[in-house]
């Protein structure tokens, strides 16, 4: 009995099968996509650009992101994913994840306020400075001046 209430009463999370990094990747490049309750074509195709880069799941990108993308709606919260990005990523990786989030907040040549602050969230989930949230925003902003020119 008392085994069943602890249980009940744990903050531990039950999963049927542990988040691969690809798929907490996915998971936090389509919070970015939906933060703003309208999924733009440019952004599906700058996420899976993205998974792309840190996975070599070739045609299967389609597949895990429609996966993710079916799931995403029943997910609480960030923790879960950036915990798993924590763990098996470098700061350059977890750097280049957000400079990836940005390139989908700007992928539609609009950013929300909504997905600037799921980035701040994510930024300080991944332990990231705010120098860091700051100047990853000013480099892909410069990235997408330069490529509109």
């Amino acid at each position: 009995m008392i085994n069943i209430l602890k249980k009940m009463f744990s903050n531990e999370e039950v999963c049927a099968e542990p988040i691969s990094y690809q798929r907490a990747v996915a998971a936090l490049l389509l919070e970015i996509i939906i933060a703003d309750d309208e999924i733009h074509p440019d952004e599906e195709l700058k996420a899976k650009d993205a998974i792309k880069s840190v996975s070599q799941l070739g045609d299967d990108v389609d597949s895990l992101f429609d996966e993710v993308k079916a799931g995403i709606h029943d997910v609480n919260d960030s923790y879960q994913f950036t915990k798993v990005i924590n763990a098996n990523a470098s700061v350059e990786q977890k750097l280049e994840l957000l400079k990836d989030l940005w390139r989908v907040a700007f992928a539609d040549g609009d950013l929300d306020a909504y997905e600037d602050h799921r980035i701040r969230k994510i930024s300080e989930l991944l332990f990231m400075p705010h120098s860091e949230f700051i100047q990853t925003k000013i480099a892909v902003q410069e990235e997408y001046k330069q490529n509109s020119q």
